[in-house]
């Protein structure tokens, strides 16, 4: 009777034991995706070329394929609200040069979907009456993504950013305790 109580007791200890070790290796932290920067593509499917990240000069009229690109993936996010916004200058109806822009929107369950697991992705038009860019001036796609997290959110540490020749512009993450998100620009000249 003895030995069946030490025993007893011995496998309780083991048992939580393994118990202690599998539940300390289960992150359920949530935070946001850290960045990379942007590639893009100008052309259409298949004929796409590969842009320069450096001097991007764009032509009224490209079609742009521009993808954000992770560094290290996001962990326990539900919905994901991504908004590319491209500004650039043109004429209104009366012949006066305006800043205007377009939205694209997108929405997504990041860890629902394969398509959370991949980089965001637009594909936009420059129109055809976009004026080329003033001397000394940039145009812009601001680049924001929303996310909604389903555990404990954490901060995240940015560090130093760091200038990657492969990558363009700057996207820099944010998370608090209930969301996260990021912000990034994406710079280019019209010709």
């Amino acid at each position: 009777m003895n030995k069946f109580k030490i025993s007893k007791t011995i496998v309780c200890c083991l048992l939580s034991f393994v118990c202690c070790l599998s539940c300390s290796k289960n992150d359920t932290t949530s935070y946001c995706p850290t960045w990379l920067g942007f590639t893009y593509k100008i052309g259409s499917y298949p004929n796409y070329v590969q842009g320069n990240p450096r001097n991007i000069v764009l032509n009224p009229g490209d079609s742009i394929h521009i993808t954000a690109c992770q560094k290290e993936r996001g962990h326990l996010i539900h919905g994901t609200n991504y908004t590319w916004t491209l500004c650039f200058d043109t004429l209104d109806s009366e012949g006066n040069k305006v800043h205007a822009f377009k939205v694209y929107n997108q929405h997504t369950n990041y860890d629902g979907y394969v398509n959370g697991a991949y980089d965001p992705v637009c594909h936009m038009l420059l129109p055809a009456n976009a004026l080329p860019t003033e001397a000394g001036k940039q145009d812009t796609i601001k680049f924001v993504a929303r996310y909604s997290y389903s555990g404990q959110g954490i901060t995240i540490d940015n560090g130093n950013i760091v200038e990657n020749t492969s990558y363009s512009g700057r996207i820099t993450p944010q998370s608090g305790a209930t969301g996260g998100g990021a912000v990034g620009y994406f710079y280019f000249q019209v010709q």
